[in-house]
């Protein structure tokens, strides 16, 4: 089976691992700090904090922005995509806020009059990058604080500028399977003083018992250096995925090709295909020939919140994410290309 994932952990990782397990501090460090270094130089930001994981990243940001609502509502209502990571929905409801859902567009990124129509009664709103592509809304002036959630899109750019320097917060993630993955962490970037309140929220040790909320949330320097060791390796990558972008391209009928317009803008993170309601059954026949297609969402986020989203729920039905790994081997083109003809002939 070739799999929908498959990070690249080789030589230099396990040396950048048994390094700081040498060094006798493996606890958060030097490794931490250089990572915030790079990433805060990579979205120019003023300040950033890496934590345990992207969750705890966005559930961080939120309750730091809490203190700055002027909700007439019983609790903030924050609004996420609901076609979207369900770590979304979770990290929303651990900050002892309401999720409210925004629907999707055909081509999986929001639908801007339907989130406009939300956005007054929001108190934030989380825009992601969905699936590697690029949310032009970001570029938008928002009636409320914006967290932009480059997750998957880690590295692409919009207008000349890195994703993750147009929203009021940024949120990272580095678990193993995104594009800036080492095994788990996260990372909140944003103003100096959103920045310090998350560094006391995420260490018990350094915070007071005046504090509302406190966690054990510090990234590692173990993790920190996997992170490094992705970022070091990250632009070879994407070339490699672009490449398999145009190779599936080559290897689809027209009606199956990622009929995404301006795809080259992101970081080539997924390949979606849309297949008229039946992705369930066309995930079993890909995996039956070898291929480790899957879903791009554990499920549509409005399923938990009660509310109606057709983009959304069609999407769950159409939408298959196949395989798009920078490490594919010969013998795993040849079975790929054979597969492909099989279940998606022309």
């Amino acid at each position: 089976m070739i799999p929908h994932s498959r990070p690249l952990f080789d030589k230099p990782f396990s040396e950048a691992a048994q390094s700081v397990v040498s060094s006798g501090h493996t606890a958060s460090g030097k490794q931490v700090a250089h990572l915030e270094q790079i990433i805060i130089q990579q979205i120019k930001g003023a300040d950033g904090v890496a934590v345990d994981s992207g969750t705890s990243a966005l559930m961080l940001a939120i309750r730091a922005l809490s203190t700055n609502f002027s909700t007439h509502n019983t609790t903030a209502r924050i609004g996420i995509p609901a076609y979207a990571c369900a770590s979304l929905l979770f990290a929303v409801r651990a900050a002892g806020c309401t999720p409210v859902c925004m629907d999707c567009k055909h081509d999986l990124r929001l639908d801007e009059n339907k989130a406009w129509d939300i956005a007054p009664s929001l108190d934030a709103i989380i825009l992601v990058h969905p699936f590697g592509m690029i949310e032009p809304l970001v570029k938008e002036d928002w009636p409320c604080p914006v967290i932009e959630d480059i997750a998957q899109a880690a590295g692409a750019m919009l207008d000349g500028k890195a994703v993750g320097s147009f929203g009021d917060v940024t949120i990272a993630s580095f678990y193993a399977t995104k594009p800036w993955g080492g095994a788990y962490g996260g990372m909140v970037l944003g103003s100096q003083e959103l920045c310090t309140q998350i560094r006391a929220m995420s260490n018990p040790d350094a915070s007071n018992f005046t504090q509302a909320y406190v966690g054990h949330h510090q990234l590692s320097d173990i993790h920190a250096s996997l992170v490094l060791c992705r970022l070091a390796s990250y632009e070879q990558e994407i070339q490699q995925r672009q490449k398999n972008i145009l190779w599936l391209d080559t290897h689809l009928p027209q009606a199956y090709r990622q009929s995404i317009n301006d795809r080259k803008v992101g970081n080539a993170f997924r390949y979606i295909i849309r297949v008229n309601g039946h992705a369930d059954s066309m995930i079993q026949y890909l995996r039956k020939h070898g291929i480790g297609a899957a879903k791009p969402v554990q499920q549509p986020l409005n399923l938990a919140t009660g509310e109606t989203c057709g983009g959304a729920s069609q999407a769950w039905k159409d939408c298959i994410s196949l395989p798009l790994l920078p490490t594919l081997t010969c013998d795993e083109y040849k079975q790929y290309e054979d597969g492909l003809k099989i279940c998606c002939p022309y």
